[in-house]
């Protein structure tokens, strides 16, 4: 009897061990997972570049010593100016010497043009008494032409007239645009053909805007009036609003000349916003231009998996992992969007693990 006990014992551990076995086998065999079912969200499809904040009205002054020396500059640092205000009068002595010659001439030829009028008339009403004398008619004649040659001569001396008067006006530099005068810098005036820093600078400090290039491709996509999104690396946290307001018709001058190479051609945009920013002019931005904006079925990156030119997802079917190809679309930092592969019903395995392969046994957290 004691016999027995013990052999109903042993098969007892025996099955027990078996179970045991089998429980981990089983339990090994099956990976837990976390899944998600596609989420409708609002995509952005967009083009990033770099940008410079600038000043929207903005004008330099540079010594110019083709004009003559500067004379006078009529404004200082922090006035307020219109377009058309004087801000430098140059001086240029040649020029005011021309000017003195020219009148001179056009005193002269003007003199001398009477003169031959008179003759003229004279000649004409001996002409008139002898109308058949060779002589006085040969003499009419000469002194015809004269007067036309001395025409000529005053109708140049005029035209000089203008020219220099056009010049002297030019000698008057006037602002361009309304804004307050940032800077005015005298020593540059003495510093001539090697002064390469603007004697004044002019802007709108109360109206920013930023200025970046695009490529040829994305010139296709880009259009005026299209949302921006504005950051800074040196304010990671903040970001800012605007539109594109402007997009060159033709590229850039350096990527002219670089035309016949392999370089890209790049467009200027500029982007003015639609809030204030509290940087400074000169601050590097990166300029994210929002081309479209799509409310679509969407999954977290780390749910797509890409094999060459496929991209697959893991789903939980009874119980087990199958692997479906899906069609992507749009891609940001967190989430990829899904056109074609799967339903809303289907529930799809985040992050899966490294060793997961179809059929699987899987369970769900």
């Amino acid at each position: 009897m004691k016999k027995k006990w013990i052999v109903i014992g042993v098969i007892t551990i025996i099955v027990l061990l078996i179970g045991i076995n089998v429980w981990k086998s089983f339990a090994s065999s099956t990976v837990k997972v976390e899944t998600a079912t596609l989420s409708q969200e609002v995509m952005k499809e967009t083009v990033m570049t770099p940008g410079t904040l600038k000043l929207e009205k903005e004008q330099y002054v540079y010594v110019q010593p083709e004009k003559g020396e500067v004379a006078e500059i009529f404004v200082e640092e922090g006035d307020k100016v219109e377009k058309g205000d004087q801000l430098i009068r140059y001086e240029n002595k040649q020029l005011e010497l021309e000017q003195q010659q020219n009148d001179l001439q056009i005193r002269s030829t003007a003199i001398n043009l009477e003169n031959i009028r008179k003759k003229h008339n004279e000649i004409d009403k001996e002409l008139e008494k002898d109308k058949d004398n060779e002589m006085l008619q040969e003499e009419h004649d000469q002194i015809k032409l004269e007067q036309q040659m001395t025409n000529i001569e005053l109708e140049q001396a005029n035209l000089q007239k203008e020219s220099i008067a056009s010049q002297l006006k030019e000698l008057i530099v006037k602002a361009d645009v309304d804004g307050t005068v940032l800077k005015v810098n005298e020593e540059v005036s003495s510093q001539g053909q090697m002064a390469e820093e603007s004697i004044i600078r002019i802007g709108t400090l109360n109206k920013v805007i930023v200025e970046g290039t695009i490529s040829e491709y994305d010139t296709l996509n880009i259009s005026v009036g299209q949302a921006v999104i504005l950051t800074s690396d040196a304010v990671p946290d903040e970001e800012w609003k605007g539109k594109v307001s402007f997009i060159g018709d033709l590229p850039e001058e350096t990527a002219l000349e670089l035309e016949q190479t392999d370089a890209s051609v790049a467009y200027p945009i500029r982007v003015t916003l639609d809030e204030d920013i509290n940087l400074k002019p000169g601050f590097k931005m990166l300029i994210e231009i929002v081309t479209n904006e799509d409310k679509v079925n969407t999954l977290p990156l780390n749910a797509v998996e890409q094999i060459d030119d496929a991209n697959f997802v893991y789903i939980v079917e009874e119980g087990k992992a199958k692997r479906v190809e899906v069609k992507i679309g749009s891609v940001d930092s967190e989430k990829m969007e899904i056109k074609d592969g799967i339903t809303n019903e289907d529930q799809v395995i985040i992050d899966p693990p490294a060793d997961i392969s179809e059929g699987m046994e899987v369970t769900v957290k």
